[in-house]
């Protein structure tokens, strides 16, 4: 439905507008028929629709540019051959906690013997950091039908045309020459993990694979092996073609160090003219969302790289620069507040009124969101915004000790069924038992009698990065015996995920645990 917000809205428009007061008017199609201030005259057709007094800031939802969701409710993985060289290295690590065991068939078996209930936990577990875009959905048998998060990979934007290219795992170089470089023509975007390691490292040489793809709509994951001179290639390569735009770089600061103990160069990266996005990257080695990702972002920029980024320019890491990097392929606007952009927005508390709208969404916490819109629906939020943005089919849940509503439930969406307590219900079946799990859901494959790519197939997951195991479809008895699946990782930063960090010792992530007390 039509609705108006109103409160202190910051547009992250191209003025970097902040309207004390003001109020964003949200149209029954999922975008923005109105960005204003306060005693400026409505846009037609907003009479009847209900206002809400937020109390808060209203911000663009955040966008994470680089996730791999099926892995989401696995907790940090305490690799004891850290630091890697660089990605080929983990994959087969042997020493316990195992990469296969403590990784990959978890995930597996979940993605298997529990897929609707793997992908709402993980979707939650975004909303709850105020996420409304996330890249990295899992592979599927089929199309996923009831998504609550706008997702990167599948979104058409237009509607029909699929203008997004993504590999977490490296192609051939003649696949990148001669398929997806001249694919790369002003109309897509592709999002390409590339040279993730230590500088210096064999992994370089994707970049040098990537030549024929340093074009306009380029989004490079990690390129922590990347030097200045290489970033000025990139940069200088898509200028060459359209001297406006740039490239764009995604940095997941707390996956670089706690894997590699370094990170991309972001300073160097800024300095050639690219743009920076960041992306919270998994759990076995990340954050728990976007916004706890910004705080890394905060802290390395504070204790290593001299203050080079204003609080807005961080902000603009996790809502324009993202948005802006898919503008090339999509059409309604994510990232900024604009007439006619998404209306997928977040209403945060302004938990610090001493300062300004920037530092609060650095320093904001799960406790702090106060409302999460996608398309315009209500997801997450207080029950009182929810219900007064016209949210149905709610379920309470407590987040950091606040009283919060979810809407996981979506009549008409055969893959959102399940309602909050059903989704953990099914995730905690699977632990209790993975291995009887496992060969259900094999014995369940083995009895559909039509192909896995028919609409109406069972639901599979596939993982979308390396297995260190037999593929996905394995038998029934391909599961390791004894197998454990560990506890559901919870959804916020909490004690048990500060412990795991205390004990790497890495020192650039111990500054996390400050911004949550």
């Amino acid at each position: 439905m039509a609705v108006v917000l109103r409160g202190t809205v910051v547009t992250f428009d191209g003025e970097h507008r902040i309207l004390d007061p003001g109020a964003v008017y949200v149209g029954d199609d999922g975008r923005l028929a109105g960005v204003l201030a306060a005693g400026q005259e409505p846009p037609t057709g907003f009479s009847a629709a209900p206002r809400i007094d937020t109390g808060g800031l209203i911000l663009p939802g955040l966008v994470d540019l680089h996730n791999h969701i099926a892995y989401n409710t696995l907790p940090l993985w305490e690799a004891v051959g850290v630091p890697y060289l660089h990605h080929d290295r983990w994959v087969g690590e042997t020493d316990p906690p195992a990469y296969s065991t403590s990784v990959t068939w978890p995930a597996k078996v979940l993605g298997r013997a529990a897929p609707e209930a793997l992908i709402k936990y993980a979707e939650v577990k975004a909303l709850i950091g105020g996420t409304t875009s996330i890249q990295g959905p899992p592979r599927s048998t089929r199309p996923v039908d009831g998504w609550l998060l706008r997702i990167i990979d599948n979104e058409k934007l237009p509607a029909g045309t699929d203008m997004v290219m993504t590999a977490a795992l490296q192609l051939d170089a003649d696949v990148l020459r001669e398929d997806r470089a001249p694919r790369l023509d002003g109309t897509r975007v592709l999002i390409y993990h590339v040279a993730e390691g230590r500088p210096g490292s064999i992994v370089h040489r994707e970049f040098e694979e990537l030549e024929p793809c340093l074009k306009p709509g380029l989004i490079g994951v990690h390129g922590t092996a990347l030097t200045a001179d290489d970033f000025r290639q990139w940069q200088d390569a898509v200028a060459g073609i359209d001297a406006a735009e740039k490239g764009t770089v995604v940095w997941s600061p707390f996956s670089n160090y706690w894997l590699y103990h370094d990170t991309t160069d972001v300073a160097e990266a800024d300095r050639k003219g690219l743009r920076i996005a960041l992306g919270s990257d998994w759990s076995p080695s990340g954050t728990k969302h976007v916004l706890g990702e910004l705080k890394v972002a905060d802290a390395v920029n504070h204790h290593d790289l001299g203050g080079r980024f204003s609080d807005r320019d961080l902000c603009d890491m996790v809502t324009a620069n993202p948005g802006d990097a898919l503008a090339t392929a999509w059409g309604p606007q994510v990232g900024r507040l604009e007439n006619g952009s998404a209306a997928d927005l977040l209403v945060l508390e302004r938990h610090d009124p001493t300062r300004d709208a920037y530092r609060n969404l650095i320093d904001a916490t799960e406790r702090h969101i106060a409302l999460v819109l996608v398309r315009g629906r209500p997801f997450y939020g207080t029950p009182a915004l929810m219900a007064a943005a016209g949210a149905t089919d709610t379920d309470p849940i407590t987040t950091a000790g606040r009283r919060r509503s979810v809407a996981v439930r979506r009549p008409g969406r055969t893959d959102a069924q399940l309602d909050w307590p059903g989704v953990v219900r099914a995730l905690e079946k699977v632990r209790d038992d993975p291995v009887a799990a496992w060969r259900d859901s094999q014995a369940a494959l083995t009895a559909w009698a039509g192909t896995l790519d028919d609409l109406d197939a069972p639901l599979v997951l596939l993982g979308d990065m390396p297995e260190g195991t037999p593929d996905a479809f394995a038998d029934a008895d391909a599961i390791p015996q004894g197998l454990a699946v560990p506890p559901l990782d919870a959804l916020t930063h909490d004690a048990a995920y500060f412990a795991a960090v205390a004990r790497s010792g890495v020192p650039q992530l111990q500054h996390l645990a400050g911004y949550y007390t």
